[in-house]
């Protein structure tokens, strides 16, 4: 109001359509995008290479890497041990490898206990 008279105040103009491509970054692909992308096998010894812009480390640019053969189904190339032999000491922890029962010989003659010490320590190496 001013006066007494109601004055109108006009909205903004709408603003001018915008070329929305115009705003647009000239880059389409993330660099993420690009590290990440499913390329075809490229190496150097192909005759015909894909143009692409300069990188040091271009898949183009790489030695050719080895085929992979698949195995058949159901064969494991897992071999757990030689079924011949029997090592009976092959999971015996460092606890129980150290701390084994107390000998029956009670002695003080110092030659018996060095050799049954020499034996304990020969024992635990195994």
């Amino acid at each position: 109001m001013k006066n007494g008279q109601s004055v109108a105040i006009p909205f903004k103009a709408p603003p001018l359509p915008q070329d929305v491509n115009a705003k647009k970054l000239p880059e389409t692909f993330s660099v993420t995008k690009e590290m990440f992308k499913v390329r075809n096998n490229l190496h150097a010894g192909m005759l015909k290479k894909p143009l692409v812009k300069y990188d040091p480390n271009a898949h183009r640019s790489r030695l050719p890497s080895p085929t992979v053969v698949m195995p058949y189904k159901n064969a494991s190339s897992i071999v757990i041990g030689d079924r011949c032999s029997d090592d009976r000491r092959l999971y015996v922890t460092s606890h129980k490898n150290t701390f084994n029962k107390v000998s029956d010989l009670n002695t003080s003659n110092g030659g018996i206990i060095a050799s049954k010490t020499k034996w304990k320590k020969h024992l635990q190496e195994l």
